[in-house]
């Protein structure tokens, strides 16, 4: 439907105009308006030009001007005609509106922002001002008041099904579930067969922790647009939660075809394959991860990369540092397999709070601090110094080791442990543990210290975890190294115990000294952290607390990597209390094998 063309009704009467000539201009004006308002911009946009000249006085005539000049993609030209009309009516908040639109086309929010708050200052009650100022904070990132500013304009005009849409979506954005369905409730008839209104529905059915009901809403979008690969990627992400891995891997394969080359598409499907078992298919597309923004690195003067022979020139293999502490924890355990592979020298690059750990547990390689990174986007790395100084002959990325050594479930040690931690730092901790009266200590952490969005799906929040502290004589013991005061309090004030706060070690940047704290535990339950893979790499027992059957479980039912891990999965159709009931048995089975 076009657009209804606001202040339109008050043009004769809003300058005089004496001339016959300007009286026929303004009823070719009035001409134009109808034209405009029933959609034939080109048509409209004819009349505006020839006319410019006879009323370049009247300020409606260029707001419309303008209008049309943006809606047609001029923003040049839409820019001059709003700065011409707010010349001669500077309060025209109609027009200070779309002038600010120009500005959000732009992605120059802050001045769209200043033309909004104006137009509201001469009229309070515009809706389609605050609609505006709402997509200027959505362009700055800040949804909390994206949301107000919705809420806003929606009581003025309730029954604007795109702008409830637009708040249900930021609702979602915010991760606020049963809001988001709630504002849906009013949306009926037509707006229930909107692709979008079943997209949205299904993003607040998955994070109320409903995955199931998640995939009936987006099965129901793609009805009605098939080719969609946001929501076919959606799709295969709760799929996957749901255990429908191989839906998933043809839901995934789906959205990366309709869109090739989109490096999310293309990483999220080798995630897919790797979570469903097909390692080899997934392995061999997980180069895709380096084209992603938040991983990739250029990294200059690297030798040829290891196409996985031996050696036959001396030369050193360099395996580049990727990723996180937790990654790089869990694939540095293929490195006894990579010697074996290789028969020469290795070098490994590591983050520098993990090399005195690496270095003891990894005696016969060399291990070096990570090359510093640029601040640029994409970042880049110089390697050409430590190439010649090391006499490096070819390089490969740690996340590629497994694509090696790592090929089958059948290639993954079953003993427990990899990593060796300085023998002293952990008596000293055990001594330390067993001086407050416990016989047992279990390290207890419920999240990763990166806040991201989906938080809600991969951790416990800390009253959850808190009530594995009720269970049994131990020491609960924290290993969440930015635990505030609140979480403390709110602990132990239903666990009715005391949570020990380890003294003297700082646990985000002492890694080599938290690795032995671990080392000298009973017992570590967590979720999928870099404290988890600590555990599972010095072999301390634990329980993991998953949200998923995820691309490192290579199709298995646990974790492969680490066997002294009990691994417990949530999946999408259960919140995570009853995920951390279900580890209690698994606490008092391990505690009791610990003490034998």
């Amino acid at each position: 439907m076009p657009e209804k063309l606001s202040g339109a009704s008050e043009l004769v009467q809003h300058r005089r105009m004496p001339k016959e000539s300007k009286a026929v201009a303004i009823q070719k004006f009035q001409d134009a308006l109808a034209l405009h308002t029933a959609g034939q911009i080109a048509d409209a946009q004819k009349i505006y030009h020839s006319i410019s000249s006879q009323l370049r006085n009247l300020a409606p005539f260029w707001h419309f001007h303008g209008l049309a000049q943006f809606q047609t993609g001029d923003l040049k030209s839409a820019t001059v005609c709003f700065k011409q009309a707010l010349l001669l009516t500077p309060n025209d908040a109609n027009c200070l509106n779309r002038f600010a639109c120009v500005f959000l086309m732009e992605y120059r929010a802050d001045d769209a922002r200043r033309h909004l708050h104006h137009a509201l200052t001469a009229a309070p009650d515009q809706p389609e001002a605050w609609r505006n100022l709402a997509e200027a904070e959505r362009l700055n990132d800040d949804p909390v008041s994206e949301r107000k500013l919705l809420k806003k304009a929606l009581a003025l005009r309730p029954d604007e099904r795109t702008w409830r849409m637009s708040y249900v979506s930021v609702l979602n954005d915010l991760e606020q579930p049963e809001e988001a369905l709630a504002a849906m409730r009013p949306l009926t008839g037509a707006a229930e067969l909107a692709p979008v209104y079943f997209f949205q529905k299904a993003r607040a059915h998955y994070d109320a922790f409903e995955a199931s009901r998640a995939v009936l809403s987006y099965r129901k979008s793609l009805l009605l647009t098939p080719a969609a690969p946001p929501t076919l990627n959606n799709l295969q992400l709760v799929e996957r939660r749901t255990g429908r891995m191989q839906d998933a891997v043809r839901s995934a394969e789906r959205a990366r075809l309709l869109d090739p080359g989109n490096p999310d598409l293309e990483h999220n499907f080798t995630d897919a394959l790797l979570a469903a078992g097909e390692i080899e298919r997934g392995q061999a597309r997980n180069f895709w991860r380096h084209c992603k923004a938040e991983i990739r690195i250029e990294r200059v003067g690297l030798p040829k990369a290891w196409d996985g022979t031996p050696c036959d020139d001396g030369k050193a293999l360099l395996i580049c540092q990727e990723q996180g502490i937790g990654d790089e924890i869990r694939f540095v355990s293929c490195i006894p397999d990579i010697q074996k592979r290789f028969r020469g020298p290795v070098i490994l690059e590591a983050d520098k709070r993990l090399v005195p750990l690496f270095a003891r547990s990894f005696p016969d390689i060399t291990v070096i601090e990570k090359r510093a990174r640029s601040e640029t986007m994409p970042s880049s790395a110089d390697y050409s110094g430590s190439v010649a100084a090391l006499h490096i002959g070819r390089h490969v990325m740690l996340a590629d080791l497994p694509n090696h050594v790592r090929t089958s479930i059948a290639d993954f040690p079953t003993h427990a442990g990899y990593l060796l931690p300085d023998s002293d730092e952990v008596r000293c901790w055990k001594n330390t543990f067993s001086a407050n009266k416990h016989e047992q200590s279990v390290g207890l952490c419920w999240r990763s210290g990166m806040r991201r969005q989906g938080a809600r799906h991969n951790y416990p929040t800390s009253t959850e975890i808190a009530s594995l502290m009720t269970v049994g004589n131990f020491l609960p013991v924290c290993l969440q190294y930015d635990v505030s005061d609140s979480e403390i309090a709110a602990i132990q004030a239903i666990s009715n115990r005391q949570l020990y706060l380890p003294r003297g070690i700082d646990q985000r940047e002492e890694l080599d000294r938290l690795a032995a704290m671990i080392a000298a535990l009973d017992l570590v339950i967590s979720p999928n952290t870099s404290v988890l893979m600590i555990a599972g790499a010095v072999g301390t027992p634990s329980i993991g607390l998953h949200s998923q059957c995820g691309a490192i479980f290579f199709g298995a039912n646990a974790d492969p990597w680490f066997p002294n891990e009990c691994s417990l999965v949530k999946n999408g159709d259960r919140s995570w209390q009853p995920a951390v009931d279900e580890a209690v048995p698994h606490l008092i089975r391990m505690l009791e094998q610990a003490g034998r």
